[in-house]
C-alpha cells in the first residue's frame, strides 16, 4: 500500500470517465510512499520508501508477461482505468514487482512523471531514433513532449516539434525540441526520418506519411479513435515503415528513472501545475478543452485554503 504523492491527469483519463463505472477511482500515472507491505513483499521494499508505479496487475506466468510486455497479459487489470483503484486517491495498493523505488535526491512527485516519459521512451524505441535522425513530432502534449525528449536523449539530429498552441510550443524547447511549427501556418516539410503522430486526429497519419522522407519511419502513438484514411501510394513509393506504439515495458520504467537519478533527463519542465484533490473535477473540465497546460499532478496532501 501506498500513501500517494503525486498522480498526473492524462488524455486517456478525460477519454475513458464517461466509460467508467460509478465509484471508479481513476488514476494512472501515480507514485506514492510505501505504507505496508503485504506478506511475502521483500527485497528493497520497507514502508518510507517512494514507488513509481507501473499501472498494471498482470499474471506474471503468460508468454507477455515473460517477454516484458505485462501491459499485452490477457489477464491484465490496468490500475486506474477500472482494472483496480487508481492514484486519484489518498492510499493505492499496487504489485510490488510493478512498481519501482526511486533512489535518494529524486523529487518525490518525479514518480508520477515516470510513467509519461515510459510512453515517450517506448515510442521513441519504436522508431527505432538513432544517432542524427531527423525528427518531426506531432502534438506538443505530454506524449508528444516525452517523446521528443527521449528522441534528443537517443541521439536524434533536429528534432522539430509541431502544434497550434504557442504555449506548448515554447514549451518543446524545453523538452529537446529544438524547433517548434505552428500547423496553421507553417510548412512542415517532407524530408524527415521520423515522423511521430502523438495528437491522435484524423488527417494525421496522411500528414506523417507526406512528411517522411524515402525508406522512412511513421509512429503512431495518439490514440485516434475514427477512421483516418491515407495514401498507400504515397507511401508505398517512399517504402515507409510504419509502425504503432502503446504503453511500455517494465524495463522502460526502470531506465526513465535511472535517467533522473543521473539527471540525463529533467522531467520537471513538463509540470505546469499541481492542484488537490477536490480540484479535480474542475481540472477534467478544463483540460478537455483547448488548453496550454502540459502536466497536471494532482497531490493529495494538498488542501484548499478554508475560509
Amino acid at each position: 500500500m501506498v500513501r500517494v504523492t503525486a498522480c498526473g491527469i492524462c488524455g486517456s483519463d478525460l477519454k475513458a470517465r464517461p466509460a467508467m463505472p460509478h465509484g471508479t477511482v481513476m488514476g494512472h500515472e501515480f507514485c506514492g510512499e510505501v505504507v505496508a507491505l503485504g506478506s511475502g513483499v521483500g527485497g528493497a521494499w520497507r514502508e518510507g520508501v517512494q514507488a513509481a508505479v507501473l499501472p498494471v496487475m498482470s499474471c506474471g506466468t503468460c508468454s507477455w508477461c515473460r517477454a516484458g510486455d505485462v501491459a499485452h497479459c490477457p489477464s491484465a487489470r490496468l490500475v486506474g482505468l477500472g482494472g483496480s483503484p487508481g492514484g486519484f486517491a489518498e492510499f493505492a495498493i499496487v504489485s510490488s514487482e510493478h512498481s519501482f523505488a526511486l533512489p535518494d535526491g529524486v523529487p518525490n512527485h518525479y514518480g508520477a512523471l515516470v510513467e509519461p516519459f515510459a510512453v515517450g521512451l517506448h515510442t521513441a524505441r519504436i522508431a527505432r531514433i538513432a544517432d542524427g535522425d531527423s525528427v518531426l513530432i506531432i502534438g506538443g502534449g505530454p506524449v508528444g513532449l516525452t517523446t521528443a525528449r527521449w528522441a534528443r536523449a537517443l541521439g536524434a539530429g533536429d528534432v522539430v516539434v509541431s502544434d497550434p498552441l504557442a504555449a506548448r510550443r515554447e514549451l518543446s524547447g524545453f523538452l529537446g525540441a529544438a524547433a517548434a511549427l505552428d500547423p496553421a501556418h507553417d510548412e512542415l516539410g517532407q524530408d524527415f526520418d521520423v515522423v511521430i503522430d502523438c495528437a491522435g486526429k484524423p488527417g494525421l497519419l496522411d500528414t506523417c506519411v507526406a512528411a517522411t522522407a524515402t525508406k522512412g519511419r511513421v509512429v503512431v502513438a495518439g490514440a485516434c479513435s475514427e477512421p483516418d484514411p491515407y495514401l498507400p501510394i504515397r507511401a508505398l513509393l517512399k517504402e515507409l515503415t510504419i509502425s504503432f506504439s502503446v504503453y511500455y515495458r517494465p524495463q522502460e520504467f526502470q531506465s526513465v528513472v535511472d535517467a533522473f537519478a543521473s539527471g540525463q533527463i529533467d522531467p520537471q519542465p513538463l509540470v505546469t501545475s499541481t492542484i488537490s484533490l477536490e480540484q479535480l473535477d474542475a481540472a477534467f473540465t478544463s483540460l478537455a478543452g483547448s488548453t496550454t497546460e502540459g502536466k497536471v499532478l494532482v497531490d493529495p496532501s494538498n488542501r484548499p485554503q478554508s475560509g
